[in-house]
């Protein structure tokens, strides 16, 4: 048993100053007040922690990992060019050893970052999950569906392959859903077979809506808002991981909230592509749990999960001009907990007995986080990754100190330049 102990630990119900954590196998064990933990057993670590803060591992709820190899390749431009002009016509040229490079680029920062669970997006998936597993991390991983660029259902089966050689691998590490990219590139014809095929599997739906307010306006001159793209196609059925949501239909609140379904708010993307400000207060009214994404590493350039919580709370304090919208609990919880239940992971988020043992060591003792006067704000409004001591994931330390112990972090940031550089050549030559 691994017990972590005088260490601030934040469980779901209060904040223990003197805390204790207690993982055995891939489980908590026990979190509480250190006078209700159980004794250490000969041959069990025990590792003081004053100073420091444990929390859940955070969820990245929408990512697109290999897109790690194509930071800063095409900044300070709009969604729709971006993509267009720039974003697609490399990912054109990328090779399955690209993208493996690019997710293990990712991953390290993800996991140096606090990181213990992530949604991606993407091509070449079975490289992705293996990624994934090396990590030690887990992960839902979808294959992206350009619906208008698969007349022959080629994607979809790829996407249906990928479900059936990956779901619920590595103990339920590795789980999978269908990815119909976005309205705007998947006909209705085209979701509905979606539709049909996640039903068929039981798999949940991962799916990029309502990114912009143009997007929105366009389906409007549709008669259709968002949330009836989902009604009117059966994506609804199942279990929906919505991406972004920046711009809802007045209606689609009501509709919403009689589905499974769970948004993805990616706070730094949303601002860098100028997509807008989700309505995050008003999601998590209607009883929506609302996830922290990063994007990819090509629109939002970091995958720091404490970036991510402080631009959701300034953006949702800015944008309604009320201070009180997304208290740092609250935000903290969206990066943990309400990510974990977006995704579907049910046992995850959060340090109480029987879940997951994804935890983080933070510590607190630098001098820009003094004085600590609350622990939640601190890490929410204060702290960065570089404050990340100690990242465990289903009770195996992954790293500590700034060592990442299960990877070889010096040979992926190696293979990463070789594929950065045939990315360049592929590029230039084209």
């Amino acid at each position: 048993m691994i017990h972590l102990q005088g260490a601030t630990l934040l469980t779901p119900e209060v904040e223990y100053r003197d805390g204790v954590l207690c993982m055995e196998g891939d489980r908590i064990i026990y979190a509480g007040p250190a006078a209700g933990a159980p004794p250490p057993s000969p041959g069990d670590e025990i590792h003081d922690l004053p100073g420091r803060a444990i929390i859940p591992g955070f969820v990245n709820a929408h990512t697109h990992l290999a897109m790690q190899l194509l930071r800063g390749i095409a900044d300070d431009v709009a969604l729709q060019p971006w993509l267009t002009e720039h974003i697609w016509p490399v990912e054109d040229r990328m090779g399955e050893e690209d993208v493996l490079a690019g997710t293990r680029l990712a991953l390290l920062e993800a996991v140096a970052s606090g990181v213990t669970a992530v949604n991606d997006m993407y091509m070449s998936m079975d490289r992705v999950a293996e990624a994934i597993v090396e990590s030690g991390i887990r992960g839902v991983i979808t294959q992206g569906l350009i619906g208008n660029a698969d007349p022959e259902r080629r994607r979809l089966k790829v996407g249906t392959d990928l479900y059936e050689r990956w779901q619920g691998a590595h103990g339920g590490r590795i789980q999978v859903a269908l990815g119909p990219h976005a309205p705007y590139t998947c006909s209705h014809e085209y979701l509905v077979e979606v539709a049909e095929r996640a039903k068929a599997l039981d798999a949940r739906i991962h799916i990029h809506l309502a990114e912009t307010p143009e997007e929105t306006q366009e389906l409007a001159a549709q008669g259709r808002t968002p949330a009836h793209v989902l009604l009117d196609s059966h994506l609804s059925d199942q279990p929906v991981i919505a991406a972004h949501y920046v711009a809802p239909a007045e209606s689609d609140y009501a509709l919403l909230s009689g589905m499974r379904i769970g948004v993805a708010h990616c706070p730094i993307s949303n601002l860098k592509l100028g997509c807008g400000f989700a309505p995050v207060a008003r999601l998590r009214a209607h009883g929506i749990p609302v996830g922290l994404g990063s994007d990819g590493a090509a629109s939002a350039n970091v995958l720091d999960p404490f970036l991510s919580m402080k631009a959701a709370a300034w953006i949702a304090k800015g944008a309604s001009h009320d201070a009180a919208q997304l208290p740092a609990p609250t935000v903290l919880r969206m990066a943990t907990y309400e990510g974990a239940l977006a995704l579907g992971l049910a046992d995850v988020g959060q340090l109480r007995q029987g879940f997951q043992a994804d935890v983080v060591v933070v510590d607190l003792r630098s001098a820009q986080l003094q004085p600590v006067f609350d622990v939640a704000s601190a890490l929410v409004y204060t702290a960065t990754s570089r404050d990340v001591e100690r990242v465990y994931a289903s009770g195996r330390l992954l790293y500590q100190g700034g060592r990442h112990l299960a990877v070889d972090a010096a040979e992926i940031i190696a293979q990463a330049r070789r594929g950065a550089e045939r990315i360049a050549q592929r590029t230039l030559s084209s």
